[in-house]
């Protein structure tokens, strides 16, 4: 039939990305509409959430603000650079200009000649030689240099994971005991019918066993999974055992499977969304999928985790007793060292293939990510070689049988070898090493620059930041501040579109700075307007806020919607008080 008159039913499936449709009789027969069943499907793009737009967001506001904080620096800098050399922010401004660019004017970048940066660059290697040698040698420097060094510790300033004072911060701590006790009290909550309880009383052995550094990870990881559970808890024994092996893989960097330490059922399917290392490159994106679903205390248990690897890698980029830049000027050093073994099995490989191999692997793994060659892609397809371990992997399988790769093999067994200034394991450095070498670069350098002792302005804020300088570390914009524009009515479309994101309330106009922000700024009206952003109407009282799960106003009326329900010898809890009242 063509029109349908009589009575029918129509049945949907609707899905993510299609919706499934059929008309049917009231027998289930299927009827037809211009000749054809009428039956089939529509479909259309999956909704994607905001989650990546939000992500590209943060790190357009993250590099705006770093931006932000350099131009300040160099402000500070300005009048006393210009009795020194006028030209030279302009020529740091064309550094990063091709030489072929007609806009370059000088080939030179710290000093006004070639010849000069030649003898810079030689005398101090790497940024870590220079913020040393200002640290601890007594003589004046040349402010152009002080400004490099200066510049590099606010540019990487380092992260806020850790609210230590600059005065007992230390970065050779990790704090095993405070670990397992905290781990304990949340399986307990977590868990409490399981048994799952770990041995506080071998902590010490544990913090042994990750500073060991002639013993090999995977021997670590054994010898953790052994120690950390309580043996004489018999009855979650097997459990413990099985959550430990893989909270030691997490924390010494291998790849963990987290559903197992959060014991979550996961289908096979998505099981590739739990198992990666904390050091991955897009471990960011695995935690920001697996923590949606997650309770209150399996977060917590997974940043227990998370801040105790991060510690073990500060640990060992930051040799104990050692300032960063030392520590680092370590790494140089091997690095070195490695270069000369790795040289040597190169030059009398018997395969030249394999030995020509070992030169394009490191090639790739000392360029990063910046070098691309065709010759690397082709002998080495799905690789990323600026990864440690996928240099290990190509290294070990193209060295020979000399005493040099042997000595190499036993480095990479110890994750020692080749180790690089630069990398992804940086990303644990806290603000407070870099703080500690800033302060002593303007306590050395400030008797011959008395403006880089200049006081810190915010007097409630000395103790830990006693100069103006430290306020380009140690200052944030809360979160709950936002963009800092104010929300106008601009004619401009894209205007429009930026400020669709702002909420800030000011107290005063003018230039914000670090100095002045609580001058300038009304934190409490402004994380007001971002609370109300985040919350949502009711679908039941058009137009009404809905209230926050966790306010105390909710929180009063569910419990007193559990109490409503209870009953005593067939009464209600309700009656039972206005009875025991009169």
């Amino acid at each position: 039939m063509t029109k349908l008159n009589n009575e029918y039913m129509v049945g949907l499936d609707i899905g993510t990305n299609s919706c499934g449709w059929v008309a049917t009789d009231f027998d289930n027969n299927i009827l037809k509409m211009h000749g054809k069943r009428a039956l089939g499907s529509h479909l259309f793009d999956e909704g994607v959430s905001a989650a990546d737009r939000r992500a590209f967001r943060t790190t357009r506001r993250r590099i705006k603000r770093r931006k932000w904080r350099l131009k300040l620096l160099e402000e500070i800098f300005d009048e006393e650079m210009a009795k020194v050399d006028p030209n030279f922010f302009a020529r740091l401004k064309e550094s990063g200009l091709s030489p072929l660019d007609t806009r370059k004017n000088v080939s030179s970048i710290v000093f006004p000649t070639k010849k000069m940066d030649k003898q810079f660059y030689k005398k101090f290697p790497t940024i870590y030689h220079l913020r040393n040698a200002l640290m601890k040698q007594d003589k004046k420097f040349d402010l152009r240099a002080i400004y490099i060094a200066i510049h590099h510790i606010v540019k990487y300033r380092g992260n806020f994971l850790s609210n230590s004072s600059i005065s007992n911060f230390s970065a050779s701590k990790i704090e095993i005991d405070r670990f397992v006790n905290e781990l304990n009290d949340l399986y307990s909550i977590f868990l409490p019918e399981s048994g799952v309880i770990f041995d506080a009383g071998n902590a010490s052995k544990v913090e042994d066993i990750i500073r060991n550094e002639q013993m090999f990870k995977l021997d670590k990881i054994k010898e953790i999974a052994d120690v950390l559970p309580d043996t004489e808890n018999k009855s979650g024994l097997k459990l413990s055992k099985k959550i430990s092996k893989e909270i030691s893989k997490a924390i010494l960097g291998y790849k963990a499977k987290f559903e197992i330490i959060l014991q979550v059922n996961v289908d096979k399917t998505d099981s590739s969304i739990w198992n990666f290392k904390l050091n991955d490159e897009n471990a960011d994106v695995n935690l920001s999928e697996i923590t949606s679903d997650l309770t209150d205390t399996q977060l917590q248990i997974l940043d227990l985790v998370r801040n105790l690897f991060s510690a073990i890698s500060l640990l060992n980029i930051v040799d104990e007793g050692s300032t960063l830049s030392e520590s680092m000027i370590r790494k140089y050093n091997d690095h070195a060292q490695d270069l000369k073994l790795l040289k040597t099995v190169i030059k009398n490989h018997s395969d030249r293939k394999k030995a020509h191999n070992l030169q394009l692997a490191y090639d790739k793994y000392v360029n990063n990510r910046h070098f691309v060659d065709v010759e690397t892609k082709k002998a080495f397809p799905n690789k990323h070689l600026y990864r440690k371990s996928d240099f290990y992997e190509i290294v070990k399988k193209n060295l020979d049988a000399s005493k040099e790769a042997v000595q190499i093999r036993k480095e990479i067994a110890l994750d020692k070898f080749m180790p690089k200034q630069r990398s992804d394991e940086n990303g644990v450095i806290p603000f407070q090493l870099n703080q500690i070498e800033l302060d002593k670069i303007i306590e050395n350098q400030g008797k011959y620059y008395p403006f880089l002792k200049e006081i810190n302005p915010i007097k409630a804020h000395r103790m830990q930041a006693p100069y103006k300088l430290d306020e380009l570390i140690r200052f944030r914009v809360p979160y709950y501040v936002g963009p800092m524009i104010e929300p106008t009515n601009s004619s401009y479309p894209q205007t429009r579109q930026n400020q669709s994101f702002a909420w800030m309330v000011r107290k005063a106009k003018g230039r914000i700075t670090p100095w002045n922000f609580d001058e300038k700024v009304d934190r409490q009206k402004s994380a007001n307007n971002f609370i109300k952003r985040l919350t949502t109407k009711d679908t039941y009282l058009f137009g009404e806020d809905v209230l926050p799960a966790n306010s105390l106003l909710y929180q009063k009326y569910t419990v007193l919607d559990e109490l409503n329900k209870i009953s005593v010898n067939g009464k209600k809890l309700s009656k039972l008080s206005n009875l025991l009242c009169k």
